[in-house]
This record gives structure tokens, C-alpha cells and sequence, in this order.
């Protein structure tokens, strides 16, 4: 026990004192009893005694910091209203709820009250004025049960060895009785997460259960009822003071939305019913928001007439946003704008969903709601900013809008269909596309003009007027799949298009607005399904060029000029999922001239090699492995993938790629027809084996007549996958006489130095690597090791040989050429024998055994 009281005063030194003073004694003295209940006549009446002197002090203590700092009267700031002055009466109660209720609230950081306080958080959602709805939503039907409303608090049963809560099962509900089925099972499968959140003016707790087939999803939402707010720390909700609908607007600043409404002579009857008003603020001038609802290419930030009466500007912007042409004076068309913003019941923010579609009173029109987080939460009504929520009337509920809002009762489709200068644009949907532009969703289309396809490139025009050029990739990389509104967008922001492509918006210090460099020359023009900015210039994707774009663009220049050589630039284009390795420059110029030379003058031979180098269908990385043959599209042909790993600690790359022991420099560069893998070598189609290879240089010769006199040239004659490190006939002259004399002589003994120089697997030379804690020892034929090795310096060893020249390609294997006969090694322990180099950048060890 002496150690528990000895922690509670051990605190005093762990915080400052200014912060712990005040409401300390208290503290100790609750624990203290509490402890004593705990421990009943367990506690020690010496140890109160010793305590209590203490506590005593610190009594006094706190008084007097207290009395100094006056901490107790501090002003709670709203959480509701947004309007700049709101309207709400100060609560009585508040000061007494919160008083003394947590000593150590002082506006601390989270971490470190939390650290400190461990006072449980009063749960404000079961205090007075809390209305409750609740919703069932069956997962396999999708449809919703009828929102409950109480404020009663929930309570808790136990049912089939889990807890279910009564304010997520409605009582007399359809699932009554299957859920008493449920409960006489003991053994049944029953899943149930929950989840939490207080979002300051609303408190949502959903509820998932898994059971024999049933998925469904309960959910439970605390708000403050109706005509009433909360303030920070309160618990519970108040009561404000209503008043009318016109005295509410009216202090809002919607005095010109309330001439209109008379103007329009609105029928009494809807003004008597609760309803939700969107309510545009009083302005001396108009914003572009409030021009930017018209589908126009004039630049939405030209010059207006800002000397406009208020109420004058508001009917000519109705009369613009309903596109009529009719005089200010009809009302007519107003009161169909008025009513647009009036929605028949209660919508709080709380209530608000992204991407919400909510019924107006004209019944054409609907408003689309949508929430963003940038960072602070920003709500939207057509792309109009909420500039004030939850502002309460008699008559219902009022939120301040910054314009006026275009009602949405067009589909895209209809309002691209209805504005001549989109006829270029239009010309490039597909039937797939028309139809996601018509049915219901939330896209955000920029749409060039015609204006914008007259800047491009002539011939890419003309490409894509034909329905080349990849079309579909180029119209996706207008659309994203949520709606946008150009008010979020403050500084840059990022976005994916239905392409998987990035579009970068911008807004500049002039307040125009850029995607991927081009101007936004009218925004937000609110569609049924989505919104629509219109833009001069027409956006092409990267992943949109053809293969001949893409390698000029890629800097791959000289395989462009060989395309071009062999006729095949139109070939590539028209391909479709096709993957094309492309050597570099580098790899090219490397080619013998001569060579070179006997492709330009023979285009069909250049053909072949660049068909070799196609693949349809085509791959990406994720889908090969190694050793892979992968079928070319020159007849007959397979190219090898091979994968390399090394600890990846130690190696900038730790897997490296190669096919036909080209490596892979950069992996899937997308076209519109396909992808691009850059490589660092041409790949020339294999015409022999490898002992064919070798007896037709003369340099093998010795190696060529060892291989006959001892029968492993049938080996390296057959189908299979061999890697042979090949000595030319100097490395054999190399050795001492009366060894070369003896090999020649006894097959036995040259077969036994010749498997040394076999591997029964494809091995290029950038699997070859050079590692503190690894060999990379590979088997030969007969089982021994031998040991690849890359170092620092870039060279090669095989063993203690060095690699003279790599990667020469038969039908059936690899061939290296080293500098010298690789021997039997006589220790029996293959790490200890040989020359072996480790090493890091900037640091090499040589271990030298066996010699």
C-alpha cells in the first residue's frame, strides 16, 4: 500500500506545476478512498494519518493557484453554426456542468492530458435533447428498414454467447423471430463488428453481423433534436431560439433571396412546411461561382458589371442559369430557381452524405451534395461552397450558400449533346462511353472545345478523328470518378482519372484554375450525374502515344530510326496488347557497323530481328517468372526470362531481370496499344547449338576436339539448358605440357577437367554477383561448385578464372569465355579452395586457398 500512495504523490513532479495544481487535492483524496474501499480494513489508520497532512497542503496550495491563474471561466467556442454570429443563447447550465468537473482540462496537448487525466470522457450522446435514429440495412437485399427516432439511451442483452444492443435491433422488426432462432442455437457461426465515431455534432456507431448467410449492417446515429445545438464539453444538447424563417434569413444576409421568394409569389402553403433552404449570401458583386454554373466558353473570370442591385443580380442569374430568353421581369422561370433551393424536410450537416442527391420542390431538380476534407470539412450544394449550416427557423432549417445554385437536370451526355463546340469531343465517345455519361453516378468530365482540338498536332487531330490513336485512353484521362468542384481547390491537388492517370488542378493567384496546364475557362456546370468544366486544351496521356511516340519521347531514337528502316512504324501502331523490348541507344551503337549495315540494305533481315524483340499477347513483370520461354513474334522463336536475386542489403538492385541475358533497365513504360521494356543489348535470334557455336569459331578448336573424344558434345548438342564457360584454345596452351599432353591423350581425365566448365542451367552474367555473406557457388555436371562472382571493379570471375566475353547465345544455352582451364579442386572443402574477392563500395578482401 505504501507504494500505491507513494505514486500518487510521485505525479506533482512529473508535470508542471502550474498545470496540476488546481483540483490535485481532490484527486488524491478520491484515490485515496477509493483505495480504502478497495482494500476495507486492510488499509493501515497510521498511513491515512500520513497522507493526510499532505493532502492538506495541497489543498491550500491549490486555492491560492487557483484564485491567481483564474482558469475556471473559460469560454467554450461552437461547434454547430458556421455562420461567423451565431445566433444562440448562451446555456446557464453549461458553466456549472463543467466547473470543477476535470481539474486537469488547461488546454494541454491530447497526448499529455490524456497521459495524466484518467477521468472517463462524458458521453455528451446520453445526455438530454438527443434524438436517435436508427437503420438496418440488409447487405444481400440492399434495402434499408424505417429510421427510428427516441431518446431513450441504450441498453444491452445477451444473446448466443454474444452482447447485442437493443438500440440496433428495432423492436417488432421482421427479424424478431429469426432472431429468436438465432438465440436457441448454441453452436450457430455468429460474426459482429462495431464501430465507433464522434464527430462532434453527431455520434455514429455501426454495426456489422455475419450470421449462417445474413449480412447485415445496423446503424445507430446521435443527434442533437431538432432546435437544438451543442457547444464543446457539453453534455447533451440545448435549446436556441427559433424564429421566423424571413427574421432568420434575414440575419443571415439573405435579404435579396428574400425579395426574390416574395417576388416569385411562392405558394404559402410550402413556406408552412419544414423544409431545408439553400440561401445564397448578400454580395456587393457577383464571384464566379455565380457565373460558372453556364455551359459557355467565355473565360469565367472576364469582367462584370459589379455596381448591380443585389436583387437585380440574383434574377439575372436566374434567368442565365435557367438559359431563357425571357426579361428579368418574368417571373415565371424565378420561382422554378427559388424553389430549387428548397428541399422538403430536415437535412442537417450530420444527415449530409457525399455524393447526396436530394429532392427539391421543383421537381426537375435535384441538389447534389458533397463533403470534402481540405483539410477542414467543406460542404457543397451544386458546387456552391456552404458558407453557414445549420441555422434553424420556425419553418425549418436554413444553410448560407456563396451563390446561386444551377439546378441539375441534365445528364452529361445531354449537355454535351446540346453545345455545338463539343461536336470534336463528341466524335471520340464510344457507345460505352455515351452510356456512362447518361446513366446515374458522380464524374467530373473536363470537356475541350472544338477550339482545343484545333491547337493540336495536325496529324494527331486526324488520328484521332478516325478513331486511332488510342481514343478510349484519351477520353477516360478527361473523366474522374467523383465529382470535383472547383471551390476545393486552393494551391494543387491531385487526382486520378478513370485511366489511372494523374491530373494535376491548380489555382493560381489570379484565382484561374489549370488541369495539367489547361485553363478552365468555364467551371462546375452541375449535371444529374456528375459536373462538367469545360477547358482549352485537350489532355493527352502519357500511356496514349502509339509505340513510335513512345520511343521517340523515351529518348530510344536509334530503335526508332530501325523501325522506321524496316517499314513496321505503321505495323506497331495498329498492334493491340502487345509488349514491345526496346534496346537502348547505348545497345544499338554497340552493333558492329557492318552489321548495321547488312540490315539497312537487307530490310527483311531487320524485320525478323525487331519481331524478335515483339511479344503479343502482351507481359508485364508481375505475371513472368524465371526460366520462362516466352513465345516472339517472329515464327518459331522464344526469348528466356531469367530472374537473379541477391540480398537486398547489400545490392542496389536485389532482383535483377534479364531476357536473353539482355538486362532489363526499366520495366512497363505503357503505351495506348501495349507496354515497352527497355533492355540494355539486341536481342539476335540463336541459329546454332552450343557445339555448334564452338566448332565454328577456331578459337574452340581444342575445346571442340576435347568434347568429341570424351562424348559431351551430345550433350551440348541436345535440347536442354546449359551454361558452358568456354576456354579458347590460348588458355589450353596456358597449362603445363605434360598436363595438356595427358588430357589429350586420356578421355577420362579431359572429361573430368571439361565438366568443371558445364552448368546444367542458364546463367547470364547479370546473375553474377559479389556479396559479403554469399559465393554464389552454382553445380556443374558432376557436382562440384564453382563459384560466380561480380566485383567491384565490374569484372568477372568463374572460379579463378576471369570472364573474357559474356553472353553468347545458342539455341540450348549460354556460353562465357574465360581466360583460363578451370581445374578439379582438391580440397574437399569448396569455400576454402580458389580465389575468392568480397567486398563493399569502397572496401575489397581477397582470400586466396588451395594454391
Amino acid at each position: 500500500m505504501k507504494s500505491a500512495c507513494f505514486v500518487l504523490v510521485a505525479v506533482i513532479y512529473l508535470v508542471p506545476a502550474g498545470a496540476i495544481w488546481p483540483g490535485l487535492f481532490d484527486r488524491l483524496s478520491q484515490r485515496v478512498d477509493t483505495l480504502a474501499e478497495r482494500i476495507g480494513a486492510d488499509i493501515d489508520s497510521s498511513l491515512k494519518q500520513t497522507i493526510n497532512p499532505v493532502v492538506e497542503q495541497l489543498s491550500n496550495k491549490a486555492h491560492n493557484v487557483r484564485e491567481s491563474l483564474g482558469i475556471w471561466n473559460r469560454p467554450f467556442s461552437p461547434l454547430s453554426s458556421g455562420h461567423p454570429n451565431p445566433v444562440i443563447p448562451p446555456n446557464p447550465n453549461l458553466a456549472n456542468q463543467n466547473e470543477g468537473s476535470n481539474p486537469f482540462d488547461l488546454g494541454l496537448s491530447p497526448l499529455f492530458q490524456s497521459f495524466f487525466d484518467s477521468t472517463p470522457q462524458r458521453e455528451w450522446w446520453k445526455g438530454p435533447n438527443i434524438c436517435i435514429e436508427r437503420e438496418e440495412i440488409d447487405e444481400s437485399k440492399r434495402s434499408n428498414s424505417t429510421i427510428l427516432t427516441s431518446t431513450q439511451r441504450p441498453t444491452t442483452t445477451e444473446a448466443d454467447g454474444i452482447v447485442v444492443d437493443d438500440e440496433l435491433v428495432p423492436e417488432n422488426s421482421p427479424k424478431d423471430d429469426e432472431l429468436k432462432t438465432r438465440r436457441k442455437r448454441q453452436f450457430s457461426a455468429h460474426v459482429r463488428m462495431s464501430s465507433c465515431s464522434d464527430e462532434g455534432i453527431s455520434y455514429v456507431c455501426e454495426t456489422k453481423v455475419r450470421s449462417n448467410g445474413i449480412r447485415k449492417i445496423y446503424k445507430t446515429r446521435y443527434n442533437c433534436c431538432y432546435g437544438t445545438i451543442r457547444e464543446a464539453g457539453e453534455f447533451g444538447c440545448h435549446a436556441v431560439e427559433l424564429r421566423s424563417l424571413q427574421e432568420t434569413v434575414f440575419a443571415l444576409g439573405g435579404r435579396s433571396f428574400l425579395s426574390l421568394m416574395a417576388e416569385a409569389e411562392v405558394d404559402p402553403k410550402f413556406l408552412n412546411q419544414n423544409h431545408t433552404y439553400f440561401v445564397p449570401v448578400d454580395r456587393s458583386s457577383p464571384a464566379p461561382s455565380d457565373v460558372a454554373n453556364d455551359v459557355n466558353t467565355q473565360n469565367d473570370m472576364q469582367e462584370t458589371d459589379v455596381k448591380q442591385d443585389d436583387g437585380v443580380r440574383l434574377r439575372r442569374q436566374a434567368a442565365t442559369i435557367m438559359r431563357m430568353d425571357v426579361e428579368p421581369s418574368d417571373m415565371t422561370e424565378v420561382r422554378t430557381v427559388v424553389r430549387g433551393h428548397m428541399v422538403r424536410g430536415i437535412y442537417l450537416t450530420s444527415n449530409f452524405r457525399d455524393e447526396q442527391l436530394l429532392e427539391t420542390e421543383n421537381s426537375q431538380a435535384k441538389i447534389r451534395i458533397n463533403m470534402y476534407n481540405a483539410p477542414a470539412r467543406i460542404y457543397t450544394a451544386n458546387c456552391v461552397r456552404l458558407v453557414s449550416t445549420n441555422n434553424y427557423a420556425h419553418q425549418g432549417v436554413i444553410h448560407m450558400l456563396d451563390g446561386v445554385m444551377k439546378p441539375a437536370t441534365k445528364t452529361i451526355a445531354q449537355l454535351l449533346e446540346s453545345e455545338p463546340h463539343f461536336s470534336s469531343f463528341r466524335k471520340l465517345l464510344r457507345e460505352q462511353d455515351s452510356a456512362l455519361f447518361s446513366q446515374p453516378g458522380q464524374l467530373t468530365v473536363f470537356a475541350p472545345t472544338d477550339d482545343a482540338f484545333a491547337k493540336l498536332n495536325p496529324e494527331l487531330r486526324e488520328r484521332l478523328m478516325k478513331g486511332q490513336g488510342c481514343v478510349h485512353s484519351v477520353v477516360e484521362h478527361h473523366v474522374l470518378p467523383n465529382v470535383i468542384c472547383s471551390t476545393v481547390i486552393q494551391g494543387r491537388a491531385r487526382s486520378t482519372s478513370l485511366l489511372g492517370s494523374s491530373l494535376l488542378l491548380e489555382r493560381d493567384l489570379e484565382g484561374k484554375l489549370y488541369v495539367n496546364g489547361k485553363l478552365v475557362i468555364t467551371r462546375d456546370v452541375v449535371a444529374s450525374n456528375g459536373v462538367l468544366h469545360v477547358i482549352d486544351g485537350v489532355l493527352i496521356p502519357e500511356n496514349a502515344r502509339s509505340f513510335s511516340q513512345l520511343l521517340s519521347s523515351h529518348n530510344l531514337t536509334e530503335l526508332a530510326r530501325l523501325v522506321e528502316a524496316a517499314g513496321m512504324a505503321p505495323m506497331l501502331d495498329s498492334l493491340t496488347n502487345a509488349t514491345l523490348f526496346a534496346p537502348n541507344n547505348y545497345a544499338i551503337r554497340s552493333i558492329p557497323d557492318e552489321v548495321k549495315q547488312s540490315w539497312m540494305t537487307n530490310p527483311e533481315k531487320l524485320k525478323q530481328v525487331l519481331l524478335y524483340h515483339l511479344i503479343q499477347p502482351g507481359v508485364r513483370q508481375a505475371g513472368l517468372a524465371n526460366n520462362q520461354m516466352i513465345e516472339t513474334g517472329l515464327k518459331g522463336q522464344s526469348v528466356r526470362m531469367n530472374f537473379y536475386q541477391s540480398i537486398p542489403f547489400f545490392n542496389a538492385s536485389p532482383l535483377r531481370a534479364s531476357v536473353q541475358c539482355g538486362a532489363v533497365l526499366r520495366w512497363e513504360q505503357d503505351a495506348c496499344n501495349g507496354n515497352v521494356h527497355i533492355i540494355d543489348r539486341v536481342m539476335i535470334p540463336p541459329e546454332n547449338t552450343i557445339t555448334q557455336w564452338l566448332a565454328n569459331n577456331r578459337s574452340f578448336s581444342i575445346m571442340t576436339t576435347l568434347l568429341k573424344d570424351t562424348r559431351l558434345n551430345e550433350i551440348l548438342n541436345a535440347e536442354g539448358t546449359y551454361t558452358v564457360l568456354a576456354p579458347p584454345d590460348v588458355a589450353f596452351y596456358q597449362m603445363p605440357e605434360e598436363v595438356l599432353s595427358e588430357i589429350t591423350k586420356d578421355a577420362r581425365k579431359a572429361a573430368n577437367i571439361l565438366k568443371q566448365h558445364i552448368l546444367p542451367e542458364h546463367m547470364c552474367c547479370s546473375g553474377f554477383r559479389g556479396d559479403w555473406f554469399t559465393s554464389n557457388r552454382r553445380r556443374t555436371i558432376d557436382g562440384s561448385w564453382v563459384s560466380l562472382q561480380r566485383h567491384l571493379d565490374g569484372s568477372l570471375t568463374a572460379g579463378d578464372s576471369h570472364i573474357l566475353a559474356c553472353d553468347q547465345l545458342a539455341l540450348n544455352g549460354v556460353i562465357h569465355v574465360v581466360d583460363q582451364v578451370i581445374m578439379p579442386k582438391v580440397n574437399s572443402l569448396p569455400f576454402l579452395s580458389g580465389t575468392r574477392r568480397l567486398g563493399l563500395p569502397g572496401m575489397e578482401l581477397i582470400l586466396n586457398h588451395g594454391k
